[in-house]
């Protein structure tokens, strides 16, 4: 597939314009350098195998249940990835320390911070 080279060279983000993902027939992420990369969307050939979809399943469990917190959790988690200036968002920091079993990151996070964390999500 060819890249959209013009669409590469328009600084996006400073006019507001915040679009990644699939979008209209394209795919659209941003690369090291913070320069967004559009290509035709390509459809996988073969359906998911088993375990493809067990990890998308847990991811999405893992992400349903960031989505379930109420907006005083999420600002703790916001605020404790500020606190320890970690380069991730408050929901990348429960989904990942969910994903991965890692209640003691977590607990260690939240004794730094002084912020009061929700419990992460149970995920086999």
């Amino acid at each position: 597939m060819q890249s959209i080279m013009a669409m590469t060279n328009v600084p996006w983000d400073l006019i507001g314009f915040r679009v990644m993902g699939d979008v209209g027939g394209f795919t659209i992420y941003t690369d090291r350098f913070f320069r967004k990369i559009v290509y035709q969307k390509a459809p996988p050939k073969e359906p998911a195998s088993p375990e493809q979809r067990l990890l998308r399943d847990r991811f999405g469990n893992a992400v349903r249940a960031w989505k379930s917190l109420s907006d005083v959790d999420k600002a703790s988690l916001e605020r404790a990835v500020k606190k320890t200036s970690l380069c991730l968002t408050g929901q990348n920091l429960y989904t990942s320390c969910s994903l991965r079993h890692a209640e003691g990151v977590y607990a260690t996070i939240a004794r730094q911070t002084g912020e009061i964390l929700p419990p992460l999500a149970v995920l086999p």
